[in-house]
């Protein structure tokens, strides 16, 4: 998937035996999040009347294009990240012992599978801090819908991962383990939602007004 253009990945998500699926395109709509906000920022960095912000601007740019690749690279793992549990699957259980064995490598490999869309309700927060500490600087002008665009995808972001945590999830046998992965995903999604509904508020405001509500 490194060298796949965007139409060739699509090309590749299209089809019955391409490896990406839900989970990699959900990580893909972050990294265009990322690459999204990290457009504000270069173009607002050079402007003198955000200069008492440069810092916060040089940070952001440097953080968006860090978070675009965590993003990427997700959608990497997560393309692969079940194909361990279909081998495990597939092992021998004629015996109690190759049964407990089959069993072990089951649920390790579905807790492997979860860990990507895990990283991406992680990964998902650290973005919407770098939307709120742009959206505080009260910018003008159109570039605001690309935050309210960056916004909108991280809330598809953090839907989808948890989607794709339960999908894997609900296979494990391990209801203690289960219970605290699910409630892992649903705090992260909760407190997410909560987030990204004050930022379309307030930049929703802004679009609708060319104000910025105090």
């Amino acid at each position: 998937m490194n060298e796949l253009t965007i139409e060739g990945y699509l090309t590749e998500l299209g089809k019955k035996e391409g490896t990406p699926g839900g989970g990699s395109a959900t990580a893909y709509i972050g990294s265009m999040s990322a690459a999204l906000i990290r457009m504000v920022a270069d173009i607002q960095k050079d402007k003198k009347k955000y200069a008492e912000y440069k810092e916060t601007i040089e940070e952001a740019l440097a953080k968006a294009h860090d978070l675009r690749q965590s993003f990427e690279q997700l959608a990497r793992e997560d393309a692969v990240a079940f194909e361990p549990v279909l081998k495990a699957y597939k092992l021998p259980k004629d015996t109690k012992e190759e049964k407990r064995e089959r069993d072990e490598a089951v649920e390790k490999a579905i807790k492997g599978a979860a860990k990507p869309p895990l990283t991406m309700l992680e990964k998902s927060h650290e973005l919407l801090d770098l939307i709120e500490e742009l959206t505080r600087m009260k910018m003008k002008g159109t570039i605001v819908n690309d935050l309210m665009v960056a916004v909108l995808f991280m809330g598809t972001v953090l839907e989808t991962a948890v989607l794709n945590v339960t999908i894997n999830t609900k296979l494990l046998s391990d209801d203690q383990t289960r219970f605290e992965l699910e409630e892992q995903a649903q705090e992260r999604l909760l407190s997410g939602k909560e987030r990204i509904s004050r930022l379309y508020e307030q930049i929703h405001y802004f679009l609708m007004t060319d104000e910025w509500a105090d």
